[in-house]
């Protein structure tokens, strides 16, 4: 397959569902779905979905009316999603052809000079970066550089084939973690993804652990450049291939006592990779509103061997260490738990009582989860304005600390905002909040509190490359806060939660961007545009709240004298 040019290349890649819902249909209530996962619910109303490929949430006509009669203002929320096409704003040479057959094309790709290779890979493998991220062994990446570069014709073709993609897509990755390793500047890390997604349309069929290295490889290359959607499709791929692997299964012990074999090895990574896949998998979810593509009845989800005693460790050099992986794989299991139980199909069966009674005892895990954390990373139950943040200058445990942090304020915010289902409406608007269920959402508005304070003392500690990984705290985060606001608009903390608000833009500009393309300044504008409405709404809402009770209490003094 070959792509014409830009018009075949727009054509190729449609705006999402909750997008494209706007010019597809007059009633875009219903395009936003049944399941509550990705869509947002308060008061016992749906009013709206989140967009999953950028975050930014796509509001229903009923929420829109809802804000006119809270702030007797018009919402200006649809100048942010008009016009919506996830390619309108990349450069042709921007755009990445996917899958496009080797075979079509009139060059074959080409690797960067093997001295540049090895550089790039004794700086991954000597870095946090790689514990974090445990793309390749460095045992099976040796056998992996020697057929990429092999000129021997006798090589089985795919094999190299795919060691050249898997090169490739190593080289595109390395190259911006590490852009002063030797010779790094000499690489051109978005043609290495461009050839190595050339590649994969030939290799697609090969089930190995060098095709699964190249795809999670491209799926964090697409990550850090913002294209979200892609990064998504290149998971679940990601995720067929770790099944037809065997990746999911039980794997033996590693042995202590002598040097692991090539299949040891292979067994050991397979499985790390697994839990990448896994990790990500929840994250997608949650974040994206779409189901998780690893059911956990299907895997077995033994924890690494010494991952627990390990976790919070420092790198220990000179050891076959167990990779630390994003976050924690506790809190992981616990994200799947919680999208199953609040946010499938099958929860919408359940009873208030009974989706309550799940919130409580997700609660109570997510707290012993938290409590089992070391002292010195433990989340805070809640972060105050005034909040510092300790001086912490190893980057990886500095990422740790804030990952964990924004990680648990955003599942309790998730698991709590399951309460706003419970509410049944008997007119327009969300109704007063029941016995019950006001503790749980002030849990969650607290959370998302939380959330923008806590970014607003870290946001400029984080590593560059975690922008398109963090964006989506602050985002869920800002609706829980504005839709409180309007619902509470004398609430005693309305104003500080406005105030919160109005800074969150400067906060997500602090946050560091690996590389900055007109991609990351239109997203950055669009959510200055997002951030700067909400405010105004907000203040509108509690402008109209305080004139009411001016109104009403001179209404009340007035008959208080004509009573005397």
């Amino acid at each position: 397959m070959t792509i014409a040019g830009p018009a075949a290349q727009f054509k190729a890649y449609p705006a999402c569902p909750v997008c494209r819902s706007e010019s597809t249909t007059s009633n875009p209530q219903r395009r936003l779905g049944i399941a509550p996962l990705g869509q947002i619910y308060f008061g016992g109303q749906k009013f709206g979905a989140v967009c999953p490929r950028n975050g930014i949430p796509h509001l229903t006509p009923h929420c829109e009316q809802w804000i006119r009669e809270r702030t007797g203002q018009e919402p200006g929320f649809r100048d942010l999603y008009s016009g919506d096409s996830p390619r309108s704003h990349f450069s042709e040479s921007d755009i990445i052809p996917t899958f496009v057959s080797a075979r079509a094309q009139m060059k074959q790709p080409g690797l960067p000079e093997r001295w540049i290779l090895n550089s790039l890979a004794t700086d991954f493998i000597k870095s946090d970066f790689s514990l974090v991220f445990p793309l390749m062994n460095p045992v099976l990446f040796e056998e992996t550089v020697r057929l990429a570069y092999s000129q021997d014709e006798a090589e089985h073709p795919l094999e190299r084939i795919t060691a050249k993609a898997c090169v490739l897509a190593f080289a595109s990755l390395a190259c911006g973690h590490f852009p002063t390793s030797t010779g790094a500047s000499q690489v051109d890390s978005d043609a290495c993804a461009r050839d190595a997604q050339i590649l994969l349309g030939d290799i697609i069929e090969d089930a190995s652990i060098t095709t699964l290295q190249t795809i999670l490889m491209l799926l964090l290359y697409e990550t850090l450049c913002g294209r979200l959607q892609a990064s998504s499709m290149y998971h679940a791929l990601a995720c067929r291939t770790v099944f037809a692997l065997g990746g999911h299964t039980v794997v033996e012990p590693t042995p202590k006592d002598r040097d692991l074999t090539v299949e040891e090895h292979e067994d050991r990574h397979l499985r790390m990779l697994f839990w990448l896949c896994y990790v990500l998998d929840k994250d997608i979810s949650l974040r994206t509103g779409q189901p998780p593509v690893i059911a956990d009845q299907f895997c077995d989800l033994t924890l690494p061997e010494g991952y627990e005693r390990t976790r919070f460790l420092p790198r220990q050099p000179g050891q076959l260490q167990t990779p630390w992986l994003p976050g924690d794989l506790r809190l992981s299991l616990l994200k799947s738990k919680a999208v199953q139980s609040l946010y499938s199909n099958a929860s919408l069966r359940n009873s208030d009582a009974e989706l309550l009674k799940t919130i409580r005892e997700l609660d109570e895990e997510l707290e012993t989860w938290r409590t089992s954390i070391p002292e010195g990373f433990s989340p805070n139950l809640s972060v105050r304005k005034d909040s510092r943040l300790d001086v912490v200058t190893n980057l990886s445990k500095n990422m740790l600390l804030i990952e964990l942090h924004l990680d648990y304020h955003f599942l309790l915010n998730t698991i709590h905002c399951a309460s706003g289902r419970c509410i049944t409406a008997e007119s327009g608007g969300p109704q007063q909040f029941l016995f019950g269920v006001q503790s749980s959402f002030d849990l969650s508005v607290e959370a998302s509190r939380s959330t923008i304070v806590y970014l607003s003392v870290s946001a400029n500690r984080l590593a560059g490359e975690a922008f398109w990984f963090f964006i989506f705290y602050p985002l869920s985060a800002l609706m829980n806060l504005f839709f409180n606001i309007l619902q509470n608009p004398g609430h005693r903390l309305a104003v500080h939660d406005m105030e919160l608000l109005g800074k969150t833009s400067q906060i997500i500009r602090s946050m560091p961007i690996r590389r900055v393309t007109s991609h990351e300044t239109e997203y950055l504008m669009r959510m200055d545009k997002l951030v700067a409405e909400l405010s105004r709404l907000s203040k509108c809402a509690i402008e109209k709240h305080q004139a009411m009770a001016s109104m009403y209490q001179s209404n009340n003094n007035s008959s208080m004298h004509d009573l005397m």
